[in-house]
């Protein structure tokens, strides 16, 4: 074991113009255990991170470092979500969420798993999870200093570990319900009956069901309700408010509930089948101004924070 060195990290909200950083406008300095030479962090003017440093650590451990000052309360639910103990912020409710997460939570070994993404993936994610826990620490010492969610909720923000980097979030399952549909309907009809009453294009499916799977439990166990309850967005209520003067329930927030609930409701009835294809063309034959339409579906909604975080390493 070794200990580095303190050194600082200064931040500057600077102009970005041909690729030329102007002189900063505004700039601080904070001292941070756990950096090997200082680290520069430039903000131009979208908000995003030029991040400099002398060496791959300080690089990574500054990334992880303004990720979290940027973005803490959203980091404090993604660990959370990766850690299977959203019930210590939603309580009783999110308990099936946190044992499906649990059930799906890699146990194979660790560096090996962080190295495949990365020859140096341990030492890069490491560096990573120091400095957004340096962050974390920086942010523990003044909670009165905590944005507002952390004080509605009544939390503080918890350390991370490389587990939560490389969490599992989702699956890649999109026909699970379609096969599991399928699966009870071999049970209960045969495959005969299925392969008659489904359209199957252009290849013909084996329907044979593995010898392995009870059709007693296939057809009445709730199969993907783990799955389905750890992979859900997170969804808060005015009673998660710790002070019960903060809780708004006034006649307007019941009524963008409302909105809420039977946006979703529409939502649900709609099967994946009827969304129809992701990517289409139209020849310019079938256009008003012969130009031919090519269209995709990257699947991302707009959200606030967005998904992604821009930085320049």
């Amino acid at each position: 074991m070794y200990s580095r060195n303190i050194f600082a990290i200064m931040f500057s909200l600077s102009t970005l113009i041909s690729s030329t950083l102007l002189q900063a406008q505004e700039s601080s300095s904070v001292s941070i255990e756990g950096l090997d030479q200082p680290v520069e962090i430039l903000k131009d003017r979208w908000g995003i991170s030029h991040i400099y440093a002398q060496t791959e650590h300080d690089l990574f451990f500054a990334q992880g470092y303004s990720a979290a000052r940027d973005r803490l309360f959203q980091f404090e639910i993604w660990r959370a979500q990766a850690t299977g103990t959203t019930a210590e912020i939603l309580g009783p409710r999110a308990i099936e969420r946190d044992h499906g997460t649990r059930l799906f939570k890699f146990r194979g070994d660790m560096n090996d798993e962080m190295n495949h993404y990365h020859p140096r993936g341990v030492e890069i994610i490491t560096a990573f999870v120091d400095g957004v826990n340096a962050y974390i620490n920086v942010a523990l010492e003044d909670p009165d200093n905590l944005s507002l969610p952390f004080k509605l909720l009544g939390i503080q923000p918890k350390h991370w570990t490389p587990e939560v980097v490389i969490s599992r979030h989702q699956g890649l399952l999109g026909n699970i319900v379609a096969e599991l549909k399928t699966g009870r309907a071999v049970c209960t009809i045969g495959e005969d009956k299925v392969r008659q009453l489904q359209y199957y294009h252009p290849h013909d499916p084996i329907l044979e069901l593995d010898p392995m799977i009870d059709c007693d439990s296939l057809v009445q166990n709730d199969i993907l309700g783990l799955y389905n309850a750890y992979r859900t967005g997170i969804d808060f209520q005015p009673s998660d408010l710790a002070v019960a003067e903060n809780r708004n329930t006034n006649e307007s927030f019941q009524s963008l509930a409302a909105t809420l609930e039977n946006e979703e409701r529409e939502l649900q009835k709609r099967s994946i089948e009827d969304i129809g294809s992701n990517n289409w063309v139209v020849s310019g034959d079938l256009t008003q101004d012969g130009w031919p339409l090519m269209i995709n579906d990257p699947h991302r909604a707009q959200a606030v924070p967005s998904l992604r975080y821009w930085v320049h390493l």
